[in-house]
């Protein structure tokens, strides 16, 4: 199975061009089937900063696939659970699992004999 990811574009702020959001896409092919899935990763300011224009989808694509920390609060807005997602991860299971399902429909619906 190929897996690819693209950045599909990206949000920035005020003049300075800091990139506060990215549009990704992942998209898996197999056996000429293919399935992809998308979304949408918010940003905060790290400790480094790359100017814009020296940009390269390789290191936008490494800060979506860097693990995001995600507090569960409760009315009182005490945190009750903290949650490390992997988008990489998911986006990746996500496509495998579509691949796989449309293969196996295929293969328990073989194409008729005299339409080979």
């Amino acid at each position: 199975m190929e897996i690819k990811w693209a950045i599909e574009k990206v949000k920035v702020t005020g003049d300075t061009n800091i990139v506060t959001q990215v549009y990704w896409r992942c998209e898996a092919t197999q056996e000429q089937t293919s399935a992809s899935c998308s979304g949408v990763r918010e940003l905060v300011l790290g400790d480094t900063f790359t100017a814009y224009d020296q940009l390269t989808e390789q290191q936008v694509l490494d800060w979506c696939f860097a693990p995001e920390t995600i507090e569960l609060k409760d009315a009182s807005d005490n945190v009750v659970e903290t949650v490390i997602k992997d988008t990489k991860a998911i986006a990746e299971a996500e496509v495998t699992d579509l691949i796989n399902q449309i293969l196996s429909k295929k293969a328990s619906e073989p194409a008729l004999p005299w339409m080979v």
